[in-house]
């Protein structure tokens, strides 16, 4: 973990904690379940929380958007840096007793035009970070102090998926992650929009986002070879 010092906020990332619960975040988080926004380094935690991604000076991921992810770039380990900085961070606030630990281990990133997401993952929580190239990054996850739920003999668990837009519902994004069994190669994500999705697997998770406000209906997997596995519903949790 990189350890910096934690820089000051500035005027528009103020501005943004301002703001952040003017803006829809999660559909349907599940029982005993905490969900926290970080949108710079500040750490909340909540039942619900709401986040916003987009600030005035923030460049639209979405123009750049790709079904496909694409490989890993020279802004990769930049932007694992920042979120690492973040985690630190927040970690080192003061929290309430049982809170579940910080996850340190980047399970998967997933680069799809100037988008890099990254996983973090832990026994007790995950954690999305989002860094857009020449924007902010900003945090959101989910956990529980007795532990995330295991995949057992499933191919694939979801957790749930996040929405984001902008103040005023432009640009919005849908955020989708979820356990994948060492079984599965490859996992095809189909939308309630008709969008179909390929998602970034790594480390026994899988992670995706896409230019819409629609939830995932479908996912299909594959094994290693490409051999269909089977399609289930996309639960959220």
């Amino acid at each position: 973990m990189i350890t910096p010092d934690i820089p000051q906020l500035d005027p528009l990332r103020v501005q943004v904690r301002k703001h952040a619960l003017l803006n829809e975040i999660s559909a349907k988080p599940s029982r005993r379940w905490w969900r926290f926004a970080v949108p710079a380094t500040a750490l909340v935690a909540a039942v619900a929380v709401t986040l916003l991604l987009w600030t005035p000076t923030n460049p639209n991921a979405s123009a750049s958007w790709t079904a496909e992810p694409r490989a890993p770039g020279a802004d990769t380990e930049a932007a694992l840096a920042e979120c690492r900085e973040m985690i630190e961070a927040s970690d080192r606030r003061e929290k309430p007793p049982n809170f579940p630990e910080a996850p340190t281990e980047v399970s998967v990133v997933d680069q799809r035009g100037i988008m890099t997401l990254a996983l973090f993952t832990g026994p007790q929580s995950e954690l999305l970070c989002r860094h857009v190239q020449g924007g902010h990054a900003s945090l959101t996850g989910s956990g529980r102090a007795e532990g995330l739920e295991e995949l057992g003999s499933r191919l694939f668990l979801s957790y749930g998926a996040s929405l984001h837009s902008e103040r005023d519902g432009r640009n919005p994004m849908r955020f989708f992650s979820g356990r994948v069994s060492p079984k599965v190669g490859k996992a095809l994500i189909q939308t309630k929009d008709g969008l179909k999705v390929t998602a970034t697997i790594g480390k026994d998770w899988l992670l995706a986002w896409w230019p819409s406000k629609e939830d995932a209906t479908l996912i299909t997997l594959y094994d290693h070879e490409g051999k269909e596995l089977g399609t289930q519903p996309a639960m959220i949790r």
